[in-house]
């Protein structure tokens, strides 16, 4: 079946949403992208985009997800894009093999594919990329590459991220950097333990954020000094010294595991 120039728009619009966002875009988002006046058009365009095997959603918020057959006409992967839980999905390629470390990129370069480390767990102290953090690699497309400009991949434990559509196990592709802009999704190292929060830089310090409503916020610097904690004259056990917080990068992009 034949897509129309705006539906296809509309697939290039839904790809650079997730890209930066690293979550689907909702019906209302994109008609202020399209800048329709009403959502009606866009749901008009998804229903065919559906029907015509280029998106597949279900009955949830941000949960449209581009096909083999999008892809191939915007020239993207749909792997790397967000993908809805409950669904069969491609498992990410693992390689066993040693990685040898470059000393002017930490990508590696295979038949035209680029490969990102995947870290495992992360010495104190240590570069983020040295070697003994590798515990694997990742294949990027370089168009994706390019889009996304991932430096590395971690794996996500927990479920303090769900209200930003990451769940445990999946992996997020980071972009090296050791600042973030409020409200950015960084990963950081916490002593020896990688999280990945919300970024808040405060006049009281550094505040890393959980979208999920059960974990409390990780305090750095002075943050702990609130009000009710010096009335009760009690330290508040989720303030971390600055010395604690090391930032490892921007999230870019998150993958879906199976």
């Amino acid at each position: 079946m034949e897509i129309t120039n705006r539906q296809k728009i509309v697939i290039e619009k839904i790809y650079e949403f997730i890209a930066d966002n690293s979550y689907p875009p909702t019906i209302r988002d994109l008609a202020q992208i399209m800048g329709f006046s009403s959502p009606r058009a866009v749901t008009d365009h998804l229903k065919s985009l559906e029907r015509k095997g280029f998106i597949e959603r279900n009955s949830l918020a941000r949960s449209i997800r581009l096909t083999q057959k999008a892809a191939d006409i915007i020239g993207i992967l749909p792997d790397i894009s967000y993908q809805p839980a409950g669904k069969n999905q491609k498992s990410i390629n693992r390689f066993s093999q040693t990685i040898q470390t470059s000393q002017t990129s930490s990508k590696y370069n295979q038949a035209g594919t680029f490969f990102i480390p995947l870290l495992g767990k992360i010495a104190a102290g240590s570069p983020v990329l040295a070697e003994e953090n590798i515990e694997g690699c990742i294949p990027l497309p370089s168009n994706l590459l390019g889009a996304y400009g991932a430096d590395f991949a971690l794996r996500v434990k927990g479920d303090s991220m769900v209200g930003d559509h990451i769940l445990d196990g999946d992996i997020i592709m980071v972009k090296e950097q050791n600042t973030a802009e409020n409200g950015e999704i960084v990963a950081a190292l916490i002593g020896d333990e990688a999280a990945v929060k919300r970024f808040y830089r405060l006049k009281e310090g550094i505040e890393l954020r959980s979208s999920n409503p059960l974990y409390p916020p990780i305090r750095i610097g002075k943050c702990n000094k609130t009000a009710e904690n010096e009335r009760s004259n009690s330290p508040d056990k989720n303030f971390k010294s600055a010395e604690t917080l090391k930032i490892l990068g921007r999230v870019v992009a998150v993958q879906r595991s199976i």
